[in-house]
């Protein structure tokens, strides 16, 4: 419980927003694969440009601003 607790804490330092808001938004995106026969199609809803920053955020290197 404690690692979640951590964990919640950085991403919402890292994301700039509560951990409820970004869990609430983030739900609402999925990417889908449908296998047909030899071939892999993957279909996905564009995600908005404030869950795009935030993602952007979360994933770049500890020192870069």
């Amino acid at each position: 419980m404690f690692a979640a607790l951590a964990i919640s804490h950085w991403l919402e330092d890292r994301a700039g927003r509560s951990i409820k808001k970004f869990v609430r938004t983030a739900r609402r995106y999925r990417t889908v694969e449908i296998q047909a026969s030899p071939h892999t199609l993957t279909a996905a809803d564009p995600l908005p440009s404030d869950l795009h920053r935030a993602l952007e955020q979360i994933h770049r290197p500890s020192g870069a601003h």
